[in-house]
């Protein structure tokens, strides 16, 4: 079952795990994915909100726009009050540096289980995000993961 409308935390996961390999490589300090990975499986919305910059953009799949740390950590709070976060997994297509900022982006899927009634589902979707070096760590300033479209109904006629 797949809940559109519930904020979907999977696509900054895949944006942190771009940005890792990058930073890691440069020596820069803590990359997002040492930050942020911990934090998401474990469910801890404090933890993932330190990974944005206090001013950060992010676009919830389903929800609203969040400006600044404290409603993305709210965004998070919501999301991991009703799921615990059972596998995630990342495809990377794509990253492009400049100085000290990084956009990157990719795939993603998620498999969750509703807090209230154990029931399994898989979301996916892509994302795209901008990161910048703020005081030796790499951090997201704008954070955009979306859900996959519903897949396309048979032509009619189609496989008859």
């Amino acid at each position: 079952m797949r809940i559109r409308n519930r904020f979907s935390a999977t696509g900054l996961l895949c944006a942190c795990v771009m940005a890792a390999g990058a930073a890691a490589a440069q020596g820069k300090g803590p990359s997002a994915q040492e930050c942020f990975t911990p934090a998401f499986k474990a469910g801890d919305a404090d933890a993932v909100a330190g990974c944005y910059a206090e001013d950060a953009i992010m676009w919830f799949p389903g929800g609203p726009m969040a400006t600044g740390r404290a409603a993305i950590r709210d965004g998070f709070a919501g999301y991991f009050a009703n799921s615990t976060i059972l596998d995630v997994s990342l495809t990377a297509l794509g990253q492009e540096r400049m100085g000290t900022s990084m956009a990157s982006w990719g795939t993603y899927s998620i498999r969750t289980a509703d807090k209230a009634t154990g029931a399994e589902s898989t979301e996916t979707g892509r994302y795209t995000d901008v990161s910048k070096q703020i005081g030796g760590r790499w951090l997201y300033v704008v954070d955009h993961p979306s859900d996959d479209p519903p897949a396309a109904e048979p032509a009619p006629g189609a496989g008859s």
